[in-house]
């Protein structure tokens, strides 16, 4: 069960996704410290500012100020504008002054002065306030008990929750001076605005501490992309965010490690095509000093009779088909280590008789040195299009490796099919048991595999005990071609 388990991939979120996330984490953050801060200053002016004792003070300082100010101005209780602007000029407050009259039966209080009600931008005056009066109107309170503890009671000097009231000397008598306090409105709307302004700063400063991050890793990925661009390959490229970000440095680092790949490989190709250089450098001089120095003796007539001038083409012919061997060997190589495609003269090619002759050569040879071959052809006409040329380098590379390493005492199957859009060729054979074998570079079943591929075919080679066998297909054309079409007609 645990080889089965697979790992777990890697998850991504956009940077949109991230981007609406960090605004919605922004927006909670902020709205719930400014309402930490709302109710943290509601609480500390509903406790200190508003305080009975504080407001108390207020209230009767705000008194003392008024009596000040009529003691000090002679100012008349019916003087109402003078009053009035006096209250204006105050925190907030509501003045009211009254008549105090004792009756029989209980007291009369008469209102003669209303300073109205304010704040910084607005004023709303009292009913009945004219340009040079205050507001007039009589107010009559009647208690039925005693007269003079009613008018004790009335103009007692009390303090109450933001309300006062004394008795005052006025230049035109003795009234009754009542003022309400209300200057905590200011610091609740101080505390709404700084409860807004927290939310605003807590948003932009999530906002920005996101936007300074991402720009920070893009900076560094940057500067980690500049130094690759300048060679320096070593250093890894920087993966942290799950993002678009992520994404990119993952692949720049996969960029990175495929170029190191490749100069590696390409050092090792050069160092290899370096020693082949030196070692076919060394073989082909060999059997080329050899062959060189008895095509000398041939020539000067350095031979007394015909076996000896034989014996001398003999190793002549030797020499060369090493000198040849050595050669298909290079080409061999450079095909298949060689950068880039090869150039090739494909040409819709009949594929009867193209494969007929290419295979049938073979067939011929093989045949001849006893060989038992077992070779099925395709029915019906069809066209390919190839390098007859490589092709053929192609068919000489596996037969040769029939010859080479083939058990004789076992035939050679060959199978020609044609399919729906390609014609599938495949090779089997037993491999001999040689007691002292030589091991293969399997450079010719390479080659194989990069001349299908140039001609847009599939090549494969597997070995199952000693069971060998080579299949390769090659595309079909979908009509014949106008060429063949011409030459047949011709015919």
């Amino acid at each position: 069960m645990e080889e089965n388990r697979k790992p777990k991939e890697r998850r991504y979120l956009s940077l949109q996704t991230k981007f609406l996330l960090v605004l919605l984490l922004g927006l909670v953050l902020g709205m719930g410290l400014g309402s930490l801060t709302m109710v943290v200053g509601d609480a500390l002016i509903d406790h200190v500012y508003l305080s009975e004792e504080a407001m108390e003070e207020r209230c009767r300082d705000l008194l003392d100020e008024f009596e000040a100010f009529v003691q000090e101005r002679n100012v008349k209780a019916a003087q109402a504008r003078d009053i009035t602007v006096w209250a204006k000029q105050q925190n907030r407050i509501y003045l009211m002054v009254y008549e105090v009259t004792l009756l029989e039966d209980g007291v009369e209080m008469r209102a003669i002065v209303d300073s109205g009600w304010w704040d910084e931008e607005n004023y709303y005056p009292a009913e009945g306030e004219t340009e040079d009066e205050g507001y007039y109107a009589d107010t009559i309170t009647t208690y039925d008990e005693d007269a003079e503890e009613a008018l004790a009671e009335v103009t007692e000097e009390i303090y109450g929750y933001g309300y006062g009231q004394r008795m005052m000397e006025f230049a035109d008598g003795t009234y009754l001076v009542q003022v309400t306090e209300y200057s905590e409105e200011p610091l609740y709307e101080f505390v709404t605005i700084l409860s807004y302004a927290v939310i605003l700063a807590v948003f932009l400063l999530v906002v920005l501490l996101y936007h300074q991050r991402t720009i920070s890793y893009i900076i560094k990925l940057s500067q980690e992309v500049e130094a690759i661009a300048h060679g320096k390959l070593d250093g890894a490229i920087t993966v942290k965010n799950r993002d678009e970000t992520g994404i990119l440095a993952e692949h720049v680092d996969t960029m990175r490690t495929s170029i190191i790949q490749e100069m590696r490989a390409e050092q090792e190709a050069w160092n290899a095509n370096s020693d082949l250089i030196t070692r076919m450098s060394h073989d082909i001089r060999t059997p080329l000093t050899i062959l060189l120095g008895f095509l000398e003796l041939m020539d000067e007539g350095d031979y007394s009779e015909d076996e000896s001038y034989q014996s001398y083409l003999g190793i002549c012919k030797k020499n060369a088909y090493q000198l040849k061997e050595l050669a298909d060997k290079l080409f061999q190589y450079f095909l298949v280590f060689g950068h880039g495609s090869h150039e090739m003269k494909l040409e819709a090619s009949d594929a009867n008789v193209l494969l007929g002759q290419l295979i049938g050569e073979h067939e011929m040879l093989l045949a001849e040195h006893g060989w038992e071959i077992d070779c099925q052809y395709i029915e019906g006409q069809y066209f390919i299009q190839a390098d007859a040329v490589f092709l053929k380098r192609l068919f000489d590379n596996l037969f040769s490796n029939i010859e080479k390493y083939a058990d004789p005492a076992c035939p050679v199957v060959i199978r020609q099919e044609a399919e729906e859009d390609c014609i599938r060729i495949t090779l089997t054979n037993q491999v001999r048991q040689d007691p002292n074998p030589v091991e293969s570079t399997n450079i010719g079943l390479k080659t194989c595999e990069r001349i299908v591929q140039e001609m847009g075919g599939t090549f494969s080679a597997e070995r199952k005990g000693v069971l060998f066998s080579a299949e390769l297909t090659l595309p079909l054309l979908a009509q014949e071609p106008e060429t063949l079409k011409g030459e047949n007609e011709k015919e």
